[in-house]
C-alpha cells in the first residue's frame, strides 16, 4: 500500500484546530502525519484525536519548557553540560514513550552541535547565497570553519555517543526505531564520518538513518559532503526519509517547486522506509496542490 506523511510543520499558524489540518492531509493525498517538534501538547492531542495515524515523531515531541524555561528543542544530546544532556534524554525517551503509545515506527533525532563561531557560518552562506562561493574569501572562511570544528568536535561527539546508547537501550524495550537525521548547518551532528561512526557502534535494528534531502543538498552546495554519497553509503541503513524542494540553500520548499535531483534520490532508497514531507508553513495551500502525485511520478512514491 502506498504510505506517504504530511509533517505538522506545514500545520504551523495555518489551523485553528488539528482536525482540519488531518482533514486537510488527507485531501492532498498524504495518508499519514509526521507530528514535528514545534506542535504544542493542545495541538498534540487534537491531532491524536482523529483517525490520520501518525507514522513518525519528530523528536522532541510535545512542545514544552525545559527546566531551564528554554523549549525542549533547544537542549542539545551532545551538550557537556551533563544536566541538560541528561534532561534531552529524558525528553527524548517520552517521544519514544509517545511513538510507542499511537504505534508509530519510528522517531526523527538531532544529535546536537559543536560550538563554533556562528558569525563565520552566517558569513559562508551570505557569500554562497550572493554568488561568491567560489572566492578566495569564500574559501577561507570554509577553511576556518572545519579547523574550528575538528579541534571542538571530540568531547561533543563523544556526548552525542553517550546519548545514543542511552536511548538505544530505551528504544529496544519500546520496539521504536531511532533515525539518526542528515544535518542543515556544518556545526552540527553528525557530518558524515560521524554518521558512519555512530551507526557502525549500535544495532542496524534499533537505530538507523534519516536522510533529509534538502539538508544533504545543502551540505554538497556549501563544499562540505555529496548528497548523492549520504545515500549511496547509508542506503541500507536507512529508515525514513524527509521530502521537500530547494532553491538556493531555502528548503522546505514543496517538492516540485525547486531544483531536487528527484531522479537521483529516487535511485537509492529502500522499499518500506518512512516517507514525510516536511514542508515549510510558507508554502501555500496551491502550492501544496499535486504533490503527492509529483513524487509518485519521480519514483519516490509508489
Amino acid at each position: 500500500m502506498r504510505e506517504v506523511s504530511l509533517s505538522t510543520m506545514w500545520a504551523k499558524g495555518r489551523f485553528s484546530h488539528m482536525s482540519g489540518f488531518a482533514a486537510k492531509a488527507r485531501e492532498l493525498g498524504f495518508t499519514h502525519i509526521e507530528a514535528n517538534t514545534s506542535i504544542s501538547p493542545r495541538m498534540l492531542n487534537e491531532l491524536l484525536k482523529t483517525t490520520v495515524p501518525v507514522s513518525s515523531i519528530h523528536s522532541p515531541c510535545p512542545a514544552v519548557l525545559s527546566s531551564r524555561g528554554i523549549p525542549i528543542s533547544s537542549l542539545s544530546l551532545s551538550s557537556l553540560d551533563e544536566s541538560e544532556r541528561i534532561e534531552a534524554v529524558s525528553f527524548t525517551k517520552k517521544t519514544i514513550d509517545l511513538a510507542a503509545n499511537v504505534n508509530a515506527r519510528a522517531i526523527v533525532l538531532h544529535m546536537g552541535e559543536v560550538p563554533i563561531d556562528l558569525g563565520l557560518q552566517d558569513r559562508l552562506y551570505k557569500l554562497h547565497d550572493g554568488g561568491y562561493a567560489q572566492t578566495k574569501e569564500y574559501s577561507q572562511a570554509k577553511d576556518e570553519l572545519v579547523y574550528q570544528r575538528i579541534s571542538q568536535a571530540p568531547p561533543y561527539l563523544d556526548a552525542a555517543r553517550k546519548s545514543l546508547q542511552e536511548l538505544r537501550e530505551y528504544s529496544h524495550q519500546k520496539g521504536i526505531m531511532l533515525g539518526v537525521e542528515t544535518r542543515f548547518h556544518p556545526n552540527e551532528i553528525p557530518n558524515m564520518d560521524e554518521m558512519a561512526e555512530l551507526l557502525s557502534e549500535v544495532s542496524e535494528s534499533l537505530v538507523g538513518y534519516w536522510h533529509d534531502v534538502g539538508h544533504a543538498e545543502v551540505q554538497q552546495q556549501l563544499g562540505f559532503s555529496l548528497h548523492e554519497e549520504w545515500l549511496s553509503r547509508f542506503k541500507d541503513r536507512m529508515v525514513g526519509i524527509h521530502l521537500h524542494d530547494i532553491r538556493g540553500t531555502s528548503d522546505h520548499q514543496a517538492p516540485g517547486k525547486g531544483n531536487m535531483n528527484w531522479e537521483m534520490v529516487a535511485k537509492y532508497l529502500p522499499t518500506g522506509i518512512v516517507k514525510v514531507c516536511e514542508i515549510g508553513e510558507w508554502n501555500d495551500e496551491e502550492q501544496m496542490q499535486g504533490v503527492v502525485k509529483f513524487l509518485q511520478k519521480k519514483g519516490i512514491v509508489n
